[in-house]
């Protein structure tokens, strides 16, 4: 037999028949009928007896859960929210502005009086003993006195920042603007036209000399040049101290009591008063209430006090305006640098705490200024396009 042919089959391997057609399957078994008793109760299932059962309660996690939810202590003001109504924030009460102002007050008196004390140990250490000077003067020299005096002020700033943060349990820098920080590059953009508005005042001031007589003039009443060695030091405590007195200020006439103001008004102007309703969402009754604060914080009479509620009113409403207390910070500053650099340079720093009344030519001759900075910050800010709203 060739070897590469295949044989028949093994005998004993069964062999496939024909192809056939199957037939139907078989029929399924029976329903099963009940359980023996001997087997016990049967177990439930949907189909054959009737609604499942309850599932067992979940077992108790033997440890806590470490992802619960913490509402945080600081909430900021919803999205969209203007300046002056930042204070009224998801956790405003009616009494939070009233017990923030009492701590606020409490904190600028503890402060300040801690900086006296502090201030005349230094000094006693430092400098030996001194007389106690007569008038509202505490140390012997005009300038330390008026040194003493800014840092004074200028504490008032994170007084209002901690008052908000605390009672009102906002960001601490809300009451600076509506993005919770100081705009550094708005503030310093914002310079340029307070330097404006201090050349437009100079002449301003020569036009007044020339048309009204010596008498009604609100120009320099004169003085001599000190020398640079009398001046040097002034100008360096005004120049370093003076901005942050001017910006306290501003913390506090235009930040925090226009917010605190701005808390009541109502979230919706429908229903009864509505014109009441929709004066206190507005801005102005905490401009009118900080100005006339700003005002009664100050020795003015007269016109010189009627020119200083008009500085408030322009300078909050710009606040508002662009959202931040920046362009009231800058014109206040280097306003007043000038007005102390002044009288150091030509040796009458010894009056610089002294204020009272102005001719009616201070005020006229100062709304052209005025309406000029509100203008051109105005510009400014839409040009910038700064921000408004939170």
């Amino acid at each position: 037999m060739d070897p590469q042919q295949p044989g028949p089959p093994p005998q004993d391997q069964p062999q496939p028949g024909p192809y056939s057609q199957p037939g139907q399957y078989p029929p399924p078994p029976p329903h099963p009928g009940p359980y023996p008793e001997q087997w016990g109760a049967p177990p439930p299932h949907p189909q054959q007896w009737g609604a499942p059962a309850p599932y067992p309660a979940p077992h108790p996690a033997p440890y806590p859960v470490p992802y619960a939810y913490r509402e945080p202590r600081i909430i900021p003001a919803p999205p969209g929210t203007p300046f002056h109504r930042l204070a009224r924030t998801p956790k405003h009460t009616w009494w939070r502005p009233i017990v923030g102002t009492l701590l606020l007050g409490a904190f600028v008196l503890f402060l300040t009086t801690g900086v006296v004390v502090a201030w005349t140990i230094v000094h006693r250490l430092v400098a030996g003993p001194f007389p106690t000077p007569s008038g509202t003067d505490i140390f012997p020299s005009d300038t330390e006195n008026l040194a003493v005096t800014l840092v004074m002020l200028g504490i008032l700033t994170p007084c209002v920042g901690l008052a908000a943060w605390v009672v009102q349990r906002r960001p601490f820098w809300s009451v600076a603007s509506v993005l919770n920080k100081i705009r550094w590059r708005w503030l310093l953009l914002c310079c340029v036209p307070a330097l404006g508005y201090l050349a437009l005042s100079y002449v301003m001031g020569l036009l007044v000399d020339a048309i009204f007589p010596p008498d009604d003039a609100i120009g320099n009443d004169g003085g001599s040049w000190v020398g640079f060695g009398a001046f040097v030091v002034p100008a360096l405590v005004i120049l370093l101290l003076v901005p942050f007195q001017s910006a306290a200020e501003e913390f506090m006439f235009r930040g925090w009591l226009i917010q605190a103001v701005g808390a009541y008004g109502p979230d919706n102007p429908e229903g009864r008063a509505r014109w009441v309703r929709t004066l206190f969402r507005s801005p102005w009754p905490g401009i009118v209430i900080g100005g006339a604060a700003f005002v009664s914080a100050h020795g003015y009479t007269g016109w010189a006090m009627a020119d200083v509620f008009l500085f408030a009113l322009t300078v909050g409403w710009l606040t508002v305006r662009t959202g931040g207390l920046e362009a009231g910070i800058a014109l206040h500053a280097l306003n007043n640098v000038l007005a102390f650099m002044l009288p150091a340079a030509t040796g009458q720093l010894s009056g610089w705490d002294e204020q009272g009344g102005a001719p009616w030519t201070l005020l006229a001759s100062d709304i052209p200024c005025l309406a000029f900075y509100a203008f051109a910050i105005t510009w400014l800010a839409r040009r910038q396009q700064v921000a408004r709203v939170s």
